[in-house]
């Protein structure tokens, strides 16, 4: 009799939640790749040569987390983090920091459309100057390895999906989809209760 019941309950509690539309989290296994950053040669050219870094990112999860330290704020300028490769670079972010010079940026990596950058660099914006442009002042920066073409890392961290991350939200369902869906779990729900009550009542009846 008490299996019933519960059966009968966590029928209707299933066909509720599917009625709200609710969908498990589900995360990718990606593992992170860790990068290095300093003042480097051939490719800083601006800021505080003793600054330095650790970039955290994954192609996988579409996300990237920045911790910078000996940055110190310097009037009419603000610090930004770049992936640089053989195309066009990509924008991370802004990274604010304190007055000791150290700051953290975490966030989603947006328009991606490929997996080719190597280099990450945290970049020096003038104020006044153009947006959506890679400054040309470069603090400190660090290379990584290309994940190539087999979805292998030779570095051991992060591995490139087989489709770009969608990092938007799902398209909503149109009005159409959403009566039908309802209709769908009413009825679903309705042919549960009315199971479990006859039921009940049989259980009932034979008790007595």
């Amino acid at each position: 009799m008490r299996r019933t019941i519960l059966g009968g309950i966590c029928a209707v509690l299933v066909a509720l939640a599917l009625a709200r539309g609710g969908q498990p989290n589900v995360h990718a296994n990606g593992v992170p790749q860790l990068v290095k950053l300093t003042y480097l040669d051939g490719v800083s050219n601006f800021g505080p040569k003793d600054g330095e870094g650790v970039l955290e990112f994954s192609f996988a999860e579409a996300y990237a987390r920045v911790d910078v330290k000996n940055l110190k704020p310097m009037d009419g300028y603000t610090f930004e983090g770049w992936l640089e490769g053989p195309g066009a670079p990509l924008y991370v972010g802004k990274i604010a920091v304190n007055a000791s010079g150290i700051g953290t940026l975490s966030t989603k990596l947006s328009g991606l459309s490929s997996y080719n950058f190597n280099v990450f660099v945290v970049a020096a914006r003038k104020t006044g100057s153009p947006d959506g442009q890679r400054p040309s002042e470069t603090s400190i920066a660090g290379r990584f390895t290309v994940i190539g073409d087999d979805g292998k890392s030779p570095s051991g961290g992060d591995v490139r999906p087989a489709s770009l991350p969608d990092t938007g939200e799902k398209p909503p369902m149109s009005t159409s989809q959403r009566v039908g869906r309802t209709l769908t779990i009413t009825a679903a729900s309705g042919g549960l209760a009315f199971v479990f009550f006859r039921v009940f009542r049989r259980r009932r009846v034979t008790d007595d």
